[in-house]
């Protein structure tokens, strides 16, 4: 596996710590590379259960929202990739999330296996999404 594909924070499932790096490295990524700002407003899916613990899945890893369009980045178990052949590192869909039961907006959705080559991905359809340069139809041009 090439350089650019070797997969990153690799046990992040496995170990809370390493879990809450990966969460961190993802916030300071976006937060910099799209001049986000950052707040508990704009989390929209918190990994929250009932009780108030965390629980540590990677869906999502991260999420925002903002000018009514919203992203969430979804994580995938690196375990998954020695057990199916020709898995794709990274996928991408636009859905709809119901702010309110009459008002939804479009929702950036990327499922991904964490490499330096999907973070970039990552950060260019995010950034055409927010500049309404992104479809459904372009999606698979910036895969």
């Amino acid at each position: 596996m090439a350089d650019e594909n070797k997969i990153l924070y690799n046990s992040f499932l496995k170990e809370k710590n390493i879990y809450n790096l990966n969460s961190g490295y993802w916030k300071r990524k976006l937060l910099n590379k799209l001049d986000l700002k950052f707040s508990l407003e704009n989390q929209y899916v918190t990994n929250k259960k009932s009780n108030g613990k965390n629980f540590y899945d990677g869906n999502p890893i991260f999420s925002y929202i903002e000018n009514d369009k919203a992203f969430r980045i979804i994580q995938e178990n690196p375990e998954d990739l020695s057990s199916y052949n020709n898995i794709k590192l990274i996928d991408a869909w636009i859905d709809k999330l119901y702010k309110s039961e009459n008002q939804q907006i479009p929702e950036l959705v990327i499922s991904l296996y964490l490499t330096r080559e999907t973070v970039d991905k990552t950060i260019e359809l995010i950034k055409e999404f927010r500049f309404d340069n992104l479809n459904k139809e372009n999606i698979e041009q910036f895969l």
